[in-house]
């Protein structure tokens, strides 16, 4: 695990902190998204989390979390990615 990919978040509901290490990067129509998994003390315990990064106006790059129906589209885009690289991958073997 490396330390410079790794983030914590709090939930502003519970104020619960929520690290996250930053697994891979993306684009999908025209916005860069990164997937995250959650860091928890049982591995299967973990969960991927979809953010979008946003540059603000002064180039501060900040990370917005998605609405459900945009997770959704970012999530099955992120299996079809994954999915693609898998066959080209068996294809070069």
């Amino acid at each position: 695990m490396d330390d410079e990919n790794i983030m914590t978040l709090v939930d502003e509901e519970t104020g619960t902190e929520i690290k996250l290490e930053l697994v891979d990067s993306f684009e999908h129509n025209g916005k860069t998204y990164d997937v995250f998994l959650t860091i928890e003390e049982k591995e299967e315990d973990s969960e991927l989390v979809f953010m979008e990064e946003v540059t603000q106006d002064d180039g501060e790059v900040i990370m917005m979390s998605l609405e459900d129906d945009e997770e959704d589209e970012v999530y099955n885009t992120y299996l079809d990615l994954i999915e693609t690289s898998l066959d080209e991958q068996d294809d070069e073997e």
